[in-house]
């Protein structure tokens, strides 16, 4: 029974099958911790609940919006999704959505092996890079949260896997079109970096070859097919997308209308596949005839970073070299930024926050490393096609200090071709890129003997082992990190505990909604949002710190603001132990190890303490409830009666 049994699980451990539903299965399970340590996730995920609940409610697809931002409800497959599984089986919206959507993020996992697969035509080398894909610490926190964006990488990995069979086969322009249909509705701007990575694919595929592709027509009608329906979509459904979305593109501070920025996405189209391709092969001709064999360092550096033109093999000591520039460059810039805030995103990076994201460096510096083997990879020059226009938006977004698409939001879609360039790098630093001999009779103590362009290659079984133990110590690394580097640069903490929930019910049964307006962080107004409730819509900033009311009255009042007399202040154990998340970039503590005075302003006039929810279970260190919510009455009494006429009198001393 025992032979039988090990011969079994011996073939199983052999069966790719195997592998990829264990990969799946800890993508979701990665994905899924925060839904099931929290009863919700996400500082966004008030707006996103509170249309599902609106979609499941009513059953129209596109229901009314009023809360903060705007367009949210012209996206309705998450909406959807959410609101008929809730109908078939039961379950409230608020407990099954945050459970469900994160399965979608760990579903674009299993779809990229496919992918992979069917790009490098290689099972092995796709295994390694969808176990790297399945932790990138970026695509996993994004795809963590019950979000639209979940639903968006999901079906832009699945428009990608089809369009390779799209190449192959025409006839898999129906699904292909459904599919993307499904990414255009989930998520505009996953729609957005699917459409500008299909252009840079299929360019720079073509200025990399000397004749046109044999996919090159086919591949021109889908991209002109696929904007004619983002486009049409935005224009005519997702209206405030096309109104603040596309001219949210800016060069030097002007803004352009959407029509103007529709008619340039064509004509840039057409420049780059009638005039640019052609020129930029001839410039490839007069370069690789005259700067190849020239030993003048211009040229030499010219031709290293030139993207278009075939490099030599890799030496063993430039991919070292690269790999640990790489890391200095990296830390170097993260050492920079912490006493510098960043521009784009408002807070700097913390010293443990660095150590947690040590993993991350060191896997952006074997992609790098692994990327010069793009082209030696069957069909290597589609992901440098791919990883070339993500950059390149990234850095015009850097450049140009774009507030609509912000630079770090490339980072999660960089994490899909960063994960196969990571797994080349990795085998590149063991002198087998392709992976000829490292993952082959990890128990023979007999050395392995590859052929490669540069000669053969001995790997002995120490190195294969020691590339094992690399390989496992970097995925438990990035795993064990995804959710700890977040919490270290402590600029906005997203979990929604039980007592914050039945606190906003409280107010939904107890308060008058018409007559209500509420201040909270984003994270809990936009849970008061979805009930009902009136918010400020992040527009009290001052309050979270001040300690006197003359610092925040005119934001109780609403002078300046867009907001009527605020009645109600929701807080949390998170808002004063941990940070007050007002909206994105904009950040505030209430509290530090030696001052509280910012909370303890909320126990005195004008404010009226109406309900607590506290857990019974207390925290040994700060002697308090693990997790509790208050809400506080504004006595606008007080206010009126007390406090402004003693203003007047001490101004007219």
């Amino acid at each position: 029974m025992r032979r039988i049994s090990y011969k079994k699980l011996k073939l199983l451990i052999k069966n790719w099958i195997f592998w990829l539903i264990l990969i799946t299965g800890l993508a979701i399970i990665i994905r899924s911790i925060p839904a099931w340590l929290n009863v919700a996730w996400g500082c966004d995920f008030g707006i996103y609940y509170g249309i599902t609940k609106s979609v499941a409610q009513s059953g129209v697809i596109f229901p009314s919006y009023i809360g903060w931002g705007s367009s949210y409800n012209y996206f309705p497959v998450l909406y959807s999704v959410n609101a008929f599984l809730s109908w078939i089986t039961g379950i409230e919206v608020l407990t099954l959505m945050p459970k469900v959507t994160p399965i979608f993020g760990g579903l674009a996992v299993l779809v990229f092996y496919f992918f992979i697969n069917q790009l490098i035509e290689n099972k092995k080398i796709a295994l390694l890079c969808t176990l790297f894909f399945a932790f990138m610490p970026f695509h996993v926190y994004q795809t963590s949260h019950a979000s639209p964006l979940t639903m968006g990488h999901f079906f832009m990995m699945l428009s990608f896997y089809i369009f390779l069979k799209f190449r192959k086969n025409t006839l898999y322009i129906i699904p292909l079109i459904v599919s993307t249909l499904l990414l255009i509705m989930s998520h505009h701007l996953s729609t957005y970096f699917y459409l500008i990575s299909l252009v840079g694919i299929v360019f720079v595929e073509n200025v990399c070859s000397n004749k046109d592709t044999s996919t090159l027509n086919k591949d021109i009608i889908y991209i002109v097919i696929t904007s004619f329906f983002v486009f049409s979509y935005w224009a005519f459904v997702a209206k405030t997308v096309y109104e603040n979305f596309i001219s949210g593109f800016s060069i030097g501070g002007i803004r352009f209308d959407p029509i103007f920025i529709i008619l340039i996405f064509y004509v840039f189209l057409a420049f780059l596949f009638l005039f640019a391709v052609k020129k930029i092969r001839k410039l490839n001709s007069y370069m690789s005839k005259n700067f190849e064999n020239d030993k003048s360092f211009f040229k030499k550096l010219l031709m290293l970073f030139y993207p278009f033109i075939k490099k030599k093999w890799p030496s063993r000591r430039s991919r070292i070299v690269l790999f640990i520039l790489v890391l200095f460059v990296i830390l170097g810039a993260m050492f920079l930024f912490t006493n510098l805030n960043m521009p784009w995103v408002g807070f700097a990076f913390t010293y443990l926050s660095i150590i947690y994201a040590l993993p991350l460096v060191i896997a952006i510096a074997f992609g790098v490393a692994g990327a010069r083997y793009t082209w030696f990879i069957k069909n290597g020059i589609f992901i440098r096609g791919w990883l070339i226009a993500l950059l390149l938006s990234f850095v015009f977004m850097l450049i140009t200090n774009n507030t609509t698409i912000f630079p770090h939001r490339h980072l999660e879609y960089i994490m899909a071709p960063l994960a196969i360039l990571v797994v080349y790098g990795i085998g590149g630093f063991f002198s087998d890129p392709f992976y000829e001999g490292l993952l082959k009779k990890l128990k023979s103590k007999k050395d392995i003997i590859v052929s490669y362009k540069t000669g053969k290659i001995k790997i002995p079984q120490k190195n294969r082992l020691i590339f094992i133990s690399v390989i496992l110590i970097l995925i438990i690394s990035l795993a064990s990190t995804t959710y700890a580097v977040h919490k270290a640069l402590n600029a906005s903490d997203e979990r929604i505990t039980a007592e914050a929930i039945y606190t906003i019910e409280w107010m939904s049964e107890n308060l008058e909604k018409n007559n209500s307006m509420i201040a909270s962080d984003h994270r809990l107004a936009r849970m008061a949002e979805a009930e009902g409730f009136n918010t400020t819509k992040d527009e009290t900033i001052e309050i979270w710190e001040a300690e006197s009311l003359d610092e925040f009255i005119f934001e109780l009042i609403g002078t300046g603001k867009n907001h009527s007399r605020i009645t109600h202040i929701i807080i949390d154990d998170i808002m004063k132990n941990d940070v007050v998340h007002v909206h994105f970039g904009l950040i505030k503590y209430m509290t530090n190890e030696t001052w509280t005075a910012a909370y303890d302003k909320f126990q005195k006039e004008p404010f009226e303490i109406v309900y607590r929810n506290e857990t019974i279970n207390v925290d040994p260190i700060t002697l308090e409830p693990i997790h509790w919510a208050e809400v506080y009455k504004v006595n606008w009494t007080y206010i009126e009666e007390i406090y402004l006429p003693s203003i007047k009198y001490n101004l007219s001393q």
